[in-house]
């Protein structure tokens, strides 16, 4: 009498190779009380794990399976041993519960110890792990707002990295990461803080800058202004030079000339001279017609003119010539030009003491009588 193998499926997710999956247990079939020789109907990329009536688990790892099912085994269990892709999105509170974070979560699981996950009894791998990531985030979380998402991310990654691994336990091997960001009423209301702010610095920038080029239009005109005030009075003051020096004459004048043009030295030289010259012919035409002056007596002009020629010769008369060719000095020359001949100077008579100079001679009165004369 032959024994049958009970066949019955438990459970049979209907999975292929690219199907997501929450439980890693692709079936689950119960054995009969005997077993049969031959291969077990699961695939070759699969783990199986037997249980025993003593409550044990023996593994099979892929590509070994059991040459015979022994008539210890009461179940088996097929494990997918493949990588897993979880990307969700969870809340996280933050220090006030007006306010959570927005946490973006990748995770990448996969079964380590088959025999443990089945042990375990697990049957939503993303959730157990998403369960266990929140509960060491909260704590963390709840000490920062909203506002310091950055620092609340990196402390959740180091302090929950720090501890046991996600899934350990339930014999799953896990990479995860978490990314932190306000929620989606907070991350509007930000953008629409940052956008009043833009709109105000940009107001305020163009507003600066419109005052800038105001200011500086001003100070430009002021001190274009300015400038032109300074011409005017350097203006002013080089009318006043030249006019002090055009007033005092010729030499200073010249002088003036001269430092700032000092190539014009022969010329100034030369104009000196002629004018030099100008003002002795000038001088020496005055002095003759103070010495050839008809109708003064000579004794009147004696003193006078000795004096004039003494001085004249002593200043001009030995050096400059007053007529071009003549070859003679001014005080030849006044000499030459007396048309009278010098006379002995004789001093006025005074008047008698007892009549003044002004009074007429009245003479005797012979008419009058004797006794009265």
């Amino acid at each position: 009498m032959g024994s049958l193998l009970h066949r019955s499926t438990d459970w049979d997710q209907q999975a292929d190779r690219h199907t997501p999956l929450r439980d890693p247990v692709v079936t689950v079939r119960q054995l009969g009380r005997l077993g049969l020789t031959g291969s077990s109907p699961t695939r070759i990329d699969h783990t199986l794990v037997y249980t025993t009536r003593q409550g044990s688990f023996e593994v099979f790892l892929p590509p070994h399976r059991p040459r015979r099912v022994p008539r210890r085994y009461t179940a088996v269990y097929e494990v997918d041993m493949g990588v897993h892709a979880v990307r969700t999105l969870i809340r996280l509170p933050g220090i006030d519960d007006a306010h959570e974070f927005e946490a973006s979560v990748e995770l990448d699981w996969q079964v380590s110890d088959p025999a443990r996950f089945v042990r375990s009894g697990h049957r939503d791998v993303p959730r157990l792990l998403l369960s266990q990531l929140e509960q060491a985030a909260r704590p963390i979380t709840r000490r920062f707002p909203i506002t310091d998402s950055a620092e609340a991310e990196a402390e959740v990654l180091a302090l929950v990295r720090e501890g046991k691994p996600l899934g350990e336990d339930a014999g799953l091997r896990v990479l995860w990461t978490i990314r932190l960001r306000r929620d989606e009423e907070g991350i509007a209301h930000a953008q629409r803080l940052r956008a009043i702010e833009q709109a105000t610095t940009e107001e305020v920038l163009a507003e600066q800058g419109g005052a800038r080029a105001d200011l500086e239009k001003a100070v430009r005109a002021r001190t274009q202004h300015q400038h032109r005030l300074d011409l005017q009075g350097y203006e002013a003051q080089r009318i006043d030079f030249y006019r002090e020096y055009l007033t005092r004459g010729g030499i200073d004048a010249w002088a003036m000339h001269l430092t700032q043009h000092p190539q014009d030295s022969a010329k100034a030289m030369s104009s000196l001279r002629e004018e030099q010259r100008e003002r002795l012919q000038a001088q020496m035409a005055l002095i003759k017609e103070m010495l050839t002056k008809a109708g003064t007596e000579p004794f009147e002009l004696e003193g006078p003119r000795r004096l004039a020629i003494e001085a004249f010769s002593a200043v001009f008369g030995r050096h400059v010539p007053i007529e071009e060719g003549s070859g003679k000095t001014v005080a030849e020359q006044a000499t030459e030009s007396r048309t009278e001949p010098d006379l002995p100077y004789l001093p006025p008579q005074p008047a008698a003491v007892d009549t003044p100079a002004w009074q007429p001679v009245v003479p005797p009165d012979t008419t009058a009588p004797e006794e009265h004369r």
